[in-house]
């Protein structure tokens, strides 16, 4: 069976959102600047809420360089443990 380019599901890009809490200052520019609203200021500590589409706005107008963003696909599986490990 050939399917159709409407039968077939977009794909959503996604992100997971790496936060160097030391560099973080908590400005609330990525907040501001996240379309999909996935980052919030709880406790005086950025968080993410795992709705990330990987458009890298945060990344790109944080000033102090504290969030990257790695993209993934559908077919990654996410563990809960980053591989990227921060200060050291």
């Amino acid at each position: 069976m050939i399917k159709t380019v409407s039968e077939e599901k977009p794909r959503k890009r996604k992100g997971i959102v790496h936060i160097n809490h030391e560099y973080c200052k908590r400005c609330s520019i990525c907040v501001n600047f996240c379309p999909v609203k996935n980052l919030e200021i709880r406790g005086q500590k950025l968080i993410e809420l795992g709705r990330c589409t990987a458009c890298k706005m945060c990344q790109r107008y944080c000033p102090d360089i504290a969030i990257e963003i790695e993209e993934i696909d559908d077919k990654t599986v996410v563990s809960g443990e980053s591989s990227h490990h921060n200060g050291g």
